[in-house]
């Protein structure tokens, strides 16, 4: 008898979900917009740890490159992720891949010999691409408080410590509406980098 039922259960549940999403992969041909929502609703899970999986938004992917290599990309990301990264799900009328997968690519920013000029234009690059990591939505612009993009003047925003980077950023995607949030990046407790806006 199993003393402990819940043992096992999150694995269980990754292998089974990873299979599922194969299968739904080779019988839409790479159309997952052509996935019966009845066919994905059992890739809801909510784990141990309190992460979640949103694999049963899988028909709400839209693939840039529509290749196998992506969709397994786009499965990891649904598949074990917070939920308070994303909107309510019924909200979520569609999901990029493109920036689902936004990675932050570090190694192309050298600061150590950068002129002041570039300098500020690299230190807005690598901002935009940390925050968009998690602002899905897509970040236009980052400044300071008082809307001065980054600079020597403002130390490229980052705080006196050198410890974290704080700042607005916005959001133009709807030119009618800009969306503007308060910002700041830090390094965390176990060297990874949080971001809170």
């Amino acid at each position: 008898m199993d003393r402990n039922p819940c043992f096992g259960r999150d694995e269980n549940f990754e292998n089974s979900a990873r299979k599922v999403a194969d299968m739904l992969w080779e019988a839409s041909k790479g159309n997952l917009k052509a996935i019966p929502s009845n066919y994905v609703e059992s890739l809801s899970h909510e784990y141990l740890d309190g992460s979640v999986s949103l694999l049963n938004l899988l028909n709400k992917v839209s693939l840039s490159d529509k290749t196998y290599e992506e969709f397994s990309e786009v499965v990891e990301q649904l598949l074990y992720t917070q939920a308070s990264d994303w909107p309510a799900e019924d909200s979520i009328l569609e999901i990029q891949s493109e920036k689902l997968l936004y990675e932050i690519e570090t190694e192309e920013f050298d600061f150590d010999f950068a002129e002041p000029q570039d300098m500020s234009e690299k230190a807005e690059l690598f901002l935009k691409k940390v925050i968009s990591s998690v602002y899905l939505d897509g970040v236009s612009s980052v400044s300071d408080k008082e809307g001065n993009p980054p600079n020597i003047s403002n130390r490229y925003l980052m705080a006196p410590d050198y410890k974290s980077f704080a700042g607005t950023f916005y959001d133009r995607s709807d030119k009618e509406n800009v969306k503007k949030f308060d910002f700041e990046v830090k390094e965390g407790s176990n060297g990874d980098w949080q971001i809170k806006y």
